[in-house]
């Protein structure tokens, strides 16, 4: 995560405040790839963070975002974030990284592009990924689940400072493998019962 200095941070409440002013015109989709994995306690796990339904290298372009996603503290342990390269490059000051990153149990993600909109559209297919966020698995055992959600009010705007609407958000479940004595006792359980019923039914 960057620190930020006072300009940056000015620029992108200025953005955001015009985004909030201007009529929305596009719609977006938010979702997590992969949908779901298998973890355990100690495991580091990975989520992409994808928009889709814009533009294919053409209008529409993102611009801007500012996404926040929750999950349960007790269980995961935020490890970092990276963006994707589809508004630019921060390396070479094409994007700003406006995000926040962990505030217990969430992290916030944010970047405004420097790009014009022909540069944006060249850039960005229909699907691209805006971050990859990285956790550790702090306690899920025993066929525990838990879940990543995408929080309400993501912001995002296209090339021009226009808002873009959200259609839809996705989530991400991080699932345990269940205890080898859970198994047995639960297949033991299951034979028990066929046996029983065969003895009735005979």
């Amino acid at each position: 995560m960057l620190s930020h200095t006072p300009f940056t941070r000015y620029v992108f409440v200025l953005l955001t405040v015009c985004l909030m002013r201007s009529p929305s015109a596009h719609a977006a989709y938010i979702d997590f790839q992969p949908d779901s994995v298998i973890a355990n306690t100690g495991d580091s796990i990975s989520f992409d963070l994808v928009i889709s339904n814009l533009g294919n290298f053409s209008p529409v372009s993102l611009g801007a975002f500012d996404i926040s996603v929750g999950f349960d503290a007790s269980a995961l342990s935020f490890a970092g974030y990276s963006l994707g390269d589809f508004l630019g490059s921060l390396a070479l000051l094409e994007a700003i990284d406006a995000s926040v990153g962990d505030v217990g149990g969430a992290v916030n993600v944010a970047e405004v592009s420097l790009l014009s909109a022909l540069d944006l559209d060249t850039l960005q297919p229909a699907s691209f990924v805006l971050a990859t966020l990285n956790f550790n698995v702090i306690n899920l055992t025993g066929g525990a689940v838990t879940q990543l959600s995408i929080l309400s009010g993501p912001v995002l705007g296209d090339a021009f400072g226009a808002p873009i609407a959200v259609t839809g958000l996705g989530s991400a479940s991080i699932a345990s493998i269940p205890a080898p004595g859970t198994l047995v006792l639960l297949s033991a359980s299951i034979f028990g019962w066929l046996t029983l019923k065969r003895r009735h039914s005979v």
